[in-house]
């Protein structure tokens, strides 16, 4: 059962003019170390990757029906590349503990992400599903 759905659309020029603005101070903010190291590892830093997590962040707290407050960091949420390049997001802390408060007992939740950008547009899309474990 699908219990939200988030969208985000950004363009790369915010995100760059934030980064040239507050610098190492935005970043280690928003971004977890992984996301920093392969944004730095892309660029100088690569702002279509940091584009890129802003959106799915922003998406999923949309999904989420939260926002950034309520106990809930950006670090809390990471965007991390499985083997085959595909992105997934890796919850953790206050979101985490938002999350589980939305999934019924014996459930699990699945979290779908999907990113495309066109310069200087990005855009995310979030769905948030509840999965419940068969009965025995």
């Amino acid at each position: 059962m699908i219990i939200g759905i988030g969208n985000d659309i950004i363009s790369m020029e915010r995100i760059k003019k934030t980064i040239g603005k507050f610098g190492f101070r935005f970043e280690s903010r928003v971004f977890s170390d992984s996301e920093r190291k392969l944004a730095w590892e892309r660029g100088s830093p690569c702002i279509r990757t940091y584009s890129n997590r802003w959106a799915s962040k922003e998406a999923f707290l949309k999904a989420l029906g939260t926002g950034i407050s309520r106990g809930i960091s950006w670090t809390d949420i990471s965007v991390e590349n499985i083997k085959s390049g595909k992105p997934v997001l890796a919850i953790s802390g206050g979101a985490m503990i938002h999350l589980n408060n939305l999934i019924a007992p014996n459930s699990k939740a699945v979290l779908h992400l999907t990113i495309s950008d066109d310069k200087p547009w990005v855009s995310a899309l979030v769905i948030i599903e509840e999965r419940r474990a068969l009965p025995k």
